[in-house]
């Protein structure tokens, strides 16, 4: 029995919709760590990690959107 593979990918609206999220998000993070009054913080490290998670999230969201990374990948045998 063949296999048959479908790639699928996200739909463009939702880059629209996701990576301002990231970066709303992102902005808030940042707010907190360098301008807030608290004692709790990630620190400099810390924030510099979570700004290359966020990176690479948001690149990958493009990217499954764009139609280069698939976000998911169904194979089905083909019944004859």
């Amino acid at each position: 029995m063949a296999k048959k593979t479908r790639k699928v990918f996200l739909p463009k609206w939702q880059r629209w919709a996701i990576i301002p999220l990231l970066s709303i998000i992102w902005l808030f993070l940042a707010y907190l760590e360098f301008f807030s009054a608290t004692e709790e913080k990630v620190g400099t490290v810390g924030f510099i990690l979570l700004t290359l998670l966020f990176l690479g999230m948001g690149i990958m969201f493009w990217l499954m959107s764009e139609g280069k990374l698939p976000a998911y990948i169904i194979e089905e045998e083909e019944d004859r």
